[in-house]
Order: C-alpha cells, then sequence, then structure tokens
C-alpha cells in the first residue's frame, strides 16, 4: 500500500479491520524505530506473513528530505535504515524525528499498571535525551542479568556474593543518571501539563504529577544493601528505577480513583498534548502527532480545542484515523480547514476524496 501525506492534517477512515492503525503505527515505528503498540517486534507480522517491509519519505524541519525503511523477517532482528545506512543502536535513532501519539490503549496511564505510567517517562525523555536512552538501556540489561542470578541461586541451591555484586555494581551505576533526570523532566513538565489540560477541558482544575521514588531518600547502593535479603528469597530486585511509580492527581486527590471518564480522558489527552509542547521547546522541532480513533474517544469540543492547539497554533502534521468518513469530513470542513483525507476500503484500495 503507497499513500502520500500532507505537511498538516491527513485523516485515514475506513471499516474496523481495515488497516488504519496499520498505517498509523508503521507512521510511528519508522519515526520513533519502534512500535507504539507492541513491545514485541514479531507480533507486527501480519498472520502467516514471513516479514514486512515499511518505507518512507519524509522532510524534517530543517528542510533535509531522508528515506527511512523499517524491515523484519521472522526468526530475525529488527532492521532500520536512515538514507540506505543500518542504524546499529536504536539510542542512537530515538530523538532524530520527534512524534507524540494518542490511541485508546492510553487509558493504561491512569488505570493500569505502574510500568505503563514509566514507559510514558521513558518515551518522553528518550526523545532529546540520548545519555538518558543508553543509561536505562544499560540499566535494564543488568536488571535482567541480576534477576537471573538470583533464580539461578535458588535453582542450583548456591550463593556467590561476588557474582552478584559485580551486577550490584552496575545498578549502582546507572541508576542515579535515571532518576536524576525523571525527576528533572517532571518538575519542568508540570507547567506545560497543566497548560494543556487548562486548554482542553471543560473546567478549571488542578493536575498534579507526583514522583515517587526510593531514590530521593536514598542512594542505589544503600537500598541495594537494604533490600539483598528480600531480593535473595522473592528472585528478584526489589527496588530501583524500575520500581518507581508516576502518581496522577486531579485536584489533589487520584484521578484513578475519583475521576469521571471525561475528566481521565482530558487528563491522558493532556499528557499527550504537554509532551508535544515540551519536545518542540526543548528541541525546536516539531513533532509529528498521531491519534488514533479520535472522534470515539473525544467530544466535539475537546476535539475542535485539540486541533487548534496542535494545527492551528504549532502547525503540526497530524494523523488522524476515525471510522466515519462522513463524521470526520464534516467536522473539518465546518472548521473551513484544509486537510487530506483517504478513505480504505474493505479490499484494502484507496480512495482520497480530499486533498
Amino acid at each position: 500500500m503507497n499513500l502520500v501525506f500532507n505537511e498538516g492534517i491527513n485523516v485515514i477512515t475506513g471499516h474496523n479491520g481495515v488497516g488504519k492503525t496499520s498505517i498509523l503505527e508503521a507512521v510511528y515505528s519508522l519515526l520513533f524505530g519502534k512500535s507504539y503498540f507492541s513491545s514485541v517486534d514479531k507480533l507486527n507480522l501480519k498472520h502467516n506473513e514471513p516479514f514486512f517491509r515499511s518505507e518512507g519519505n519524509l522532510r524534517n524541519t530543517d528542510g533535509d528530505s531522508h528515506k527511512i525503511v523499517l524491515k523484519l523477517e521472522a526468526g530475525k532482528s529488527k532492521v532500520l535504515e536512515l538514507d540506505g545506512k543500518k542504524i546499529g543502536r536504536l539510542s542512537n535513532y530515538i530523538g532524530k524525528f520527534l512524534t507524540v501519539c494518542v490511541a485508546p490503549e492510553d487509558i493504561v496511564l491512569v488505570n493500569g499498571p505502574s510500568v505503563d505510567r514509566r514507559n510514558f517517562l521513558n518515551q518522553c525523555i528518550a526523545q532529546f535525551d540520548k545519555k538518558y536512552t543508553r543509561e536505562l538501556g544499560l540499566y535494564n540489561k543488568a536488571l535482567k542479568q541480576r534477576n537471573s542470578l538470583l533464580k539461578q541461586f535458588t535453582k542450583n541451591e548456591f550463593y556467590d556474593p561476588n557474582l552478584l555484586a559485580a551486577l550490584d555494581y552496575k545498578l549502582i551505576e546507572y541508576a542515579p543518571y535515571i532518576h536524576e533526570q525523571r525527576a528533572k523532566f517532571l518538575k519542568e513538565f508540570e507547567n506545560y501539563f497543566q497548560h494543556a489540560y487548562d486548554a482542553i477541558a471543560p473546567e478549571k482544575e488542578k493536575v498534579t504529577l507526583v514522583y515517587d521514588s526510593k531514590l530521593h531518600d536514598l542512594s542505589m547502593k544503600q537500598l541495594i544493601e537494604e533490600y539483598r535479603i528480600k531480593d535473595r528469597a522473592s528472585q528478584r530486585t526489589n527496588v530501583g528505577p524500575h520500581k518507581d511509580e508516576l502518581i496522577m492527581e486531579l485536584n489533589a486527590t487520584s484521578i484513578k480513583s475519583f475521576g469521571s471518564q471525561g475528566q481521565i480522558k482530558s487528563y491522558v489527552i493532556a499528557l499527550k498534548i504537554a509532551e508535544f509542547t515540551f519536545l518542540l521547546e526543548k528541541t525546536n522541532k516539531i513533532p509529528v502527532f498521531i491519534l488514533d480513533d479520535m472522534f470515539d474517544k473525544l467530544d466535539r469540543t475537546r476535539a475542535e480545542k485539540i486541533m487548534f492547539y496542535l494545527h492551528d497554533k504549532w502547525n503540526a502534521q497530524i494523523f488522524i484515523s476515525d471510522t466515519d468518513k462522513e463524521r470526520v469530513s464534516k467536522f473539518f470542513e465546518a472548521k473551513e480547514t484544509t486537510f487530506n483525507h483517504i478513505h480504505i476500503l474493505p479490499n484494502q484500495e484507496v480512495e482520497y476524496l480530499h486533498v
């Protein structure tokens, strides 16, 4: 499937199952280097297909043109190429092109486990801080090795403190930077978040993100020592940046426990708009903004506010998917907004309804 997009608003419509989200996934993966909707690369392969290939030509905000290719063959590692050159480390690529995505699944940022909120932090920071990406990757590698070693101790009924100390040292080395950058980011991010929430929510309310980490009070070395006995007993590492939590509050109370459906929607979307504006001002690059099934989770008022904030104010390139081609056309035509409308038919043929 070959598609041509414009520099402004791109609307992709079609019934469920025709591949709208797959198109958005391809756009995101080319820009960010990995999937937004799946943490496992092989799950992006179409059922019973041995490989996939995504390719895109783009021009960034500096006017430079680039060709990106992402391909995966079953049983092999993913290959990412930029202008014909293979990218060796993903950490060297992330941040080259910026993107922010909003999808129905993002409700897990409020209702889901803490790992989803940490992933949000990691994704934001990684797009402007390459050292953070490297340190986080090294930390996670050492963490995986340490947890495996703790399991081996129990399974094989032996204990070698020197082996464990070598991995402890790696966690102690990498943890401080991860913690410091998360704390610094959230301190700066707070004003962007409040401003974004005020721009789209119907009522003025106070939004807060509280960074909960044991590293606020103790060093990683102290924590490792304190939890060593518990780690051996549970066969896993119980303390460190991988256990940090991001507490989400509205008017000083838990939005997960007390927020309405509308408040939670506004909260999540405001997080993503704040990410967009933060990255824009931090890097002087305009991120690509992706909205999957926008009108299924937004009322017209919120949708209009988002479009003003992203397109009219910042001139962002936006990708939107929707199941109802009439609804989305009427929305933009009423606003007298120029947009590119691509409709995917059940046989996956493409119609350009509005350019």
